[in-house]
């Protein structure tokens, strides 16, 4: 090959790029949630807890009695899974679940069936989560202690870095669908092509 003549080699494309740096982020963010999971997981079974049960005990001690539904959402886990953690705390004592009928929704007597009108109806039932008395106490007792070893183990980062981490955990969270299937559709197209 002549000095002139530079040999061309193979240049991935950027979108190849951007798939490796994005893949490279999302395995170092599970690594370091595994992490932290570890090391936070000992600290809940010495309080028989697991990490599901402590979510939810922080969740109902921060934003107060909330339905099932509501908490599985927020927990972003489904009912069953909820229940298997209910029994648990419910057991402990710490949570309690009690039913609570809403009234009917206000109809229109013409918007109902025909079979329906002029009945009686009946309101929705709801299960309510809250924590008790003594779920109050031993949550009052058991964050602060959790939060100083948190804090420990965040000290790593500054403070501002710990702040941009929860806004960027934020932001993956909520994602933008139609980049990614942008993103998905765009990647095929270039393995079709090489």
């Amino acid at each position: 090959m002549s000095p002139r003549k530079k040999q061309v080699l193979y240049r991935p494309t950027m979108q190849r790029v951007k798939t490796q740096r994005a893949f490279a982020a999302y395995l170092a963010l599970l690594d370091a949630a595994d992490k932290m999971r570890s090391e936070m997981s000992r600290q809940l079974v010495s309080s028989d807890l697991t990490m599901g049960d402590f979510r939810l005990l922080e969740l109902l001690h921060r934003e107060g009695p909330m339905s099932l539904s509501a908490a599985a959402k927020k927990r972003q886990c489904k009912r069953q899974n909820l229940d298997v953690i209910l029994a648990h705390l419910m057991a402990c004592g710490w949570v309690s679940r009690e039913t609570v009928m809403f009234p009917p929704a206000e109809i229109k007597e013409s918007r109902l069936p025909r079979a329906l009108r002029g009945q009686e109806r009946e309101g929705r039932r709801v299960g309510i989560l809250h924590l008790t008395p003594l779920g109050e106490k031993f949550v009052g007792v058991f964050l602060p202690k959790h939060k100083k070893v948190v804090k420990a183990f965040m000290r790593v980062l500054q403070g501002k870095q710990q702040m941009a981490l929860a806004r960027m955990c934020d932001k993956v969270r909520e994602g933008d669908v139609r980049k990614f299937v942008d993103e998905i559709t765009l990647e095929d197209f270039d393995d079709q092509e090489s």
